[in-house]
């Protein structure tokens, strides 16, 4: 015997009341990160959400420069994103930066190649994980550090960009010692006197407090 159609109303059909913000939060975070796969990325997003853990959503658009082709992999706000998942732990294992990389569509090939750079016998470093990924996205140590500061400061944009001396110690003389360029103790050098520079700010370093031409 056929089943009959079963006519439904709208009083019949129970749609949860946090739905509806639910599906427009989703959707401005879509936009705002605008992910090459949709789907993993939803499947990242409402993982993240059920287990209260920080979305992988950009803080914005953003716009590619003239010399990016589209698909660009890394870019620094997708490394901000990372960073607000992960830094909460020291070391990360592989599982999880590999999930994390995944479900923000970002090319395995180049984790791979981040990975080569570093020992993750014992699960990753993730501030050294960072350092490298400042050092992919722009090549020299000074640019690099400079986006770091960018990435990890909570001045407002456009402000100084300040972070920890001590932050910024680690980071610049894990890239330092990566840096067959850069003699040894040069290092040290810049740092002590880095150090000196910036005590009376509370030792916050900011991107206008070290000299260009005294990173090189």
């Amino acid at each position: 015997m056929p089943v009959p159609d079963v006519m439904f109303c709208a009083q019949q059909i129970h749609v949860p009341p946090e739905l509806p913000n639910i599906m427009k939060q989703f959707t401005k975070a879509a936009i705002r990160t605008q992910p090459r796969d949709i789907l993993q990325w939803s499947y990242g997003y409402f993982s993240a959400l059920s287990k209260g853990e920080p979305l992988p959503v950009k803080e914005r658009v953003e716009m590619l420069v003239a010399t990016q082709k589209n698909d660009t992999g890394l870019t620094p706000g997708l490394l901000k994103v990372l960073h607000k998942q992960l830094s909460k732990k020291e070391t990360v294992s592989l599982e999880e930066l590999q999930i994390k990389w995944k479900n923000l569509c970002l090319p395995m090939e180049q984790l791979r190649s981040l990975l080569q750079l570093i020992d993750f016998v014992d699960g990753v470093e993730w501030m050294k994980f960072f350092a490298l990924g400042c050092s992919a996205l722009c090549g020299s140590i000074v640019s690099s550090m400079k986006q770091a500061c960018e990435i990890l400061s909570d001045d407002p944009e456009g402000g100084a960009a300040r972070i920890p001396y001590d932050t910024f110690a680690f980071l610049y003389s894990y890239l330092a010692g990566m840096d067959k360029e850069i003699p040894e103790g040069e290092a040290e050098s810049f740092l002590s006197a880095l150090k000196e520079q910036v005590a009376h700010k509370n030792y916050m370093v900011g991107v206008a407090d070290f000299s260009v031409n005294r990173m090189d």
